[in-house]
């Protein structure tokens, strides 16, 4: 096998409080002009590589179980990991041999949990389900006659339902409804749109105070007044400037000496996530879809253009304003006086920060033939230079607000 580098992403996958239980790694050929990497045995097997040796990806998982595509090879040959750090997941296509059955009753005697991804059932997968722990069901694909069929007959069977490729909040409570057990896809980072609702009123007060934070050319002195009406957010700030994020030898104790230290545009992308994190009903993970975003854009552009780089660690928290204010991006950007530059990265991903943000999107979905290759090429980020930036972006939020290695399914 050739230590060929291979592109990763990873998908999380919550239960039905929203919280993250578990990633799944996705995963292609580094090379644009291959959509897959053909050998199944060589893909899965770098992975694992990548994932559990050296430079672990747990590092940027949060201590979380890991779901990787096993082979019919890999499970009679399984390699050796810990099984509290990994789901197996088989695979739509595998033959149902006896050899297949008695790999997996193995891995099941040694730990490993069992998903069956992309499942549609039929009579000569019985004891393949049998052995199963975790089901996965593609809402997209199914329809809603064909999705309501198969939970009926996995009813029959002692497992937790797993649905993937939920995008919109509505087929979440649509599955949680159905009996499912985990959710997987990319809903959290949507609104959630209430047709002909006023926005409620602390929604709108934090539109407000963004709104003025993000003055162009807004003076250090305005930027601090502005702060000081949120005594909170002041708080948060001086919190934030002190912490072992920015290792201060000496502590700042004022407004003027924060934005001083991290810069006009640094501290405008901090009130925004900080002000954003204090709404309610919104779950924590948004907040760290929010900083991996910007971290991730801020990282690409230290590479294009190292003066941008400030820019765009905003650009990525504006990115998710429609998931945080459940109203749709323009309307929100449309109260905000921002640069044209930036309003076009945003709502049409037009510009050089627009390259940068439809690239961190198409990571984030593992979108791999969205990535805009040949513009990113054009600002000096290869694809290696790109992966490394998105790994250290998780890193970045993971080291940022710590995790909890929990168990799945406990």
């Amino acid at each position: 096998m050739q230590a060929q580098p291979i592109l990763l992403a990873r998908q999380p996958i919550y239960d039905a409080s929203l919280e993250v239980v578990a990633f799944e790694l996705l995963y292609r050929s580094t090379s644009p002009d291959m959509a897959v990497v053909e050998d199944g045995n060589e893909a899965s097997s770098r992975v694992l590589l990548s994932a559990f040796g050296g430079d672990s990806i747990l590092d940027v998982t949060d201590g979380k179980p890991v779901f990787i595509n096993f082979t019919g090879h890999l499970i009679v040959n399984p390699p050796p990991i810990d099984p509290q750090h990994l789901v197996v997941e088989v695979l739509e296509d595998v033959s149902v041999t006896s050899e297949l059955l008695a790999g997996v009753r193995r891995l099941r005697d040694r730990g490993y949990r069992i998903a069956l991804d992309d499942f549609q059932h039929h009579p000569g997968l019985a004891p393949l389900v049998e052995l199963a722990d975790i089901v996965k069901l593609d809402v997209l694909d199914l329809g809603e006659v064909r999705l309501r069929a198969e939970v009926r007959q996995l009813r029959n069977y002692p497992v937790r339902l797993l649905a993937e490729k939920i995008e919109s909040w509505e087929m979440f409570n649509h599955c949680v409804d159905l009996g499912f057990s985990y959710f997987q896809g990319y809903f959290l980072a949507r609104p959630q749109l209430l047709h002909g609702k006023r926005m409620a009123p602390a929604r709108t007060a934090v539109v407000a105070l963004m709104a003025r934070i993000a003055q162009p050319d807004i003076s250090v002195a305005d930027l601090a007044a502005t702060i000081q009406t949120d005594p909170v957010l002041s708080f948060g700030l001086i919190k934030l400037v002190n912490s072992p994020l920015y290792r201060r030898a000496v502590p700042v104790e004022s407004l003027r000496d924060a934005i001083f230290t991290l810069g006009v545009e640094r501290v405008r992308g901090w009130c925004y996530l900080l002000v954003l994190s204090r709404l309610d009903g919104k779950p924590s993970e948004l907040t760290r879809i929010a900083m991996a975003r910007a971290r991730f854009c801020e990282l690409l552009a230290a590479r294009a253009e190292k003066s941008a780089a400030g820019r765009c660690f905003t650009m990525g928290i504006l990115s998710t304003l429609d998931a945080f204010m459940d109203q749709t991006l323009d309307s929100v950007v449309a109260t905000m006086t921002i640069s044209e530059e930036l309003r076009a990265a945003l709502l049409e991903r037009r510009g050089r920060l627009g390259v940068i943000l439809a690239t961190v999107l198409a990571f984030e979905t593992a979108a791999w033939t969205e990535v805009p290759w040949r513009e990113l090429a054009g600002l000096g980020v290869d694809q290696q230079a790109a992966e490394d930036a998105y790994l250290e972006s998780l890193r970045w939020v993971s080291e940022t607000l710590g995790h909890e290695g929990g168990r799945m399914f406990g």
